[in-house]
């Protein structure tokens, strides 16, 4: 299974109205984790966003996290980091890249 395929049927997990999954890899391009989009309780609207929990859970050791968005029929959507996620990204050396369908 492709990095991209992994992405999509992570994605689809989701249960946001957003379907985001990510992947952080190591400099050397090695997978370090999946994660995808997931409410939180503590405020209306509010979610862990994917990126923001593979920070949590392996901070430095990313080099550089990938996106995907799908729809709620699977198909692939643009999508950009939020500017949260972006600062967090910057602050550590992070590089966010977007995964586009085709």
């Amino acid at each position: 299974m492709t990095i991209k395929e992994k992405l999509h049927r992570t994605a689809l997990k989701s249960p946001c109205t957003y379907k985001v999954s990510a992947i952080a890899l190591t400099k050397k391009g090695n997978i370090l984790g999946y994660s995808y989009c997931n409410h939180r309780f503590n405020r209306y609207g509010g979610g862990i966003h994917a990126e923001q929990a593979l920070i949590k859970r392996y901070g430095s050791r990313i080099d550089t996290i990938l996106i995907m968005r799908v729809n709620k029929n699977g198909g692939i959507l643009p999508i950009e980091p939020c500017e949260v996620c972006s600062k967090l990204a910057d602050k550590l050396g992070i590089k966010i890249k977007s995964i586009m369908g085709g």
